[in-house]
């Protein structure tokens, strides 16, 4: 390329429809660049330059809260990208229009973020599973893993949110015997716990959308097991002027989007209350140990931990944590560990369907 940037400029992997790409919080994608300059190389340095100062913005926008948003840190966003991606691109002789994607260096903006004493929410270690049933008309039988479905076709296009992992099933024979669309709309805990089961996850969400009678809005309703994660329960979008497939889209959009606000507001990091915690851990062999350590190591407010003593049958642990005490529980829980107060001391161990 003939740039003098530390980085490497990679092309995007397409997923293939009916797949999630892993949350990755510290990636910035869909950065629309269009600059012209004396030459198309100094027209996409420039763009290279404009989309790592956006997507930095939208970065630290991501991960903090609206009100903290005015006292974000200025920093020259170079010295924090990964790499960047190319989504899509052309070019003429002085003119460089481009949709980028920008990876930030996570351990270097959440430094940032903690010497400007701002609080942050880190990716959730566990993915929500999105089952997405559509009706096209009242009346019409309820369709889920049908092909075409442009309610899942959508959800696919989405990819996965940025703070919260989504999985959409591609609709496979397995996926079939779990759940059907009569099962999914019952919030059927046998047929959703089988789904997630998939997944590694408890968490699934039926997300249900119906064109309405008039046919001038998509009315959504959220549902799925007990206790997931929704930002709303009923919502109607407005047809736009793209029909059907768009308002599928911006709807599909809208949700991801608000599955993140609502994790984040109950997960940031909060660095003024760090403490340290001790517990038991009731372990059934070495497989149990692997579990736990493995899912210590997903918990964001978990900082660290030491081990005091291990044995087949239990371990004593010493966590270092940030955060509010039932915050730390929740985001254990969300992990698959289980934290209870008894008897005077903290008992851990892990628990099913993570």
């Amino acid at each position: 390329m003939g740039s003098v940037r530390a980085f490497a400029v990679v092309l995007v992997l397409l997923a293939l429809p009916g797949l999630a790409l892993a949350a990755d919080a510290f990636a910035v994608r869909g950065i629309d660049v269009d600059v012209t300059a004396a030459s198309v190389a100094a027209a996409k340095e420039q763009a290279l330059a404009e989309a790592e100062r956006v997507g930095f913005r939208r970065l630290l926008e991501r991960l903090t809260m609206p009100a903290d948003h005015a006292r974000l840190p200025a920093a020259d966003a170079l010295q924090y990208v990964r790499d960047v991606a190319i989504e899509q691109e052309r070019s003429s002789a002085v003119r460089y229009i481009a949709v980028l994607t920008v990876r930030y260096n996570p351990t270097a903006v959440k430094k940032l973020l903690r010497d400007a004493g701002l609080k942050y929410a880190e990716p959730r270690p566990r993915a929500v599973v999105v089952v997405p049933v559509f009706k096209a008309h009242p009346g019409d039988r309820a369709m889920l893993w049908d092909d075409p479905n442009p309610w899942r076709a959508a959800w696919a296009a989405v990819g996965s949110g940025a703070l919260v992992p989504l999985q959409v099933p591609t609709g496979d024979v397995t996926d079939l015997a779990a759940l059907d669309a009569d099962k999914a709309l019952a919030n059927d805990a046998g047929g959703l716990g089988a789904l997630g089961a998939r997944f590694r996850t408890a968490d699934v969400l039926v997300a249900a959308a119906a064109v309405n009678a008039a046919g001038n809005s998509l009315d959504v309703s959220l549902g799925g097991v007990a206790g997931v994660l929704r930002p709303f329960e009923t919502k109607s979008y407005p047809m736009g002027e793209g029909g059907l497939d768009a308002t599928l889209r911006f709807a599909a959009l809208d949700i991801a989007q608000g599955l993140d606000a609502t994790y984040k507001q109950g997960n940031l990091l909060s660095f003024d209350h760090a403490s340290t915690l001790s517990a038991m851990v009731a372990l059934r062999g070495l497989d149990d140990w692997l579990a736990v350590r493995e899912r210590l190591g997903r918990v964001p407010l978990v900082r660290g931990w030491e081990i005091v003593s291990l044995s087949r049958e239990e371990a004593a642990l010493i966590l270092h944590t940030v955060g509010e005490p039932d915050q730390v529980r929740a985001t254990l829980a969300a992990a698959g560990l289980a934290l209870d107060w008894g008897d005077g001391y903290w008992t851990m161990r892990p628990s099913g369907g993570k």
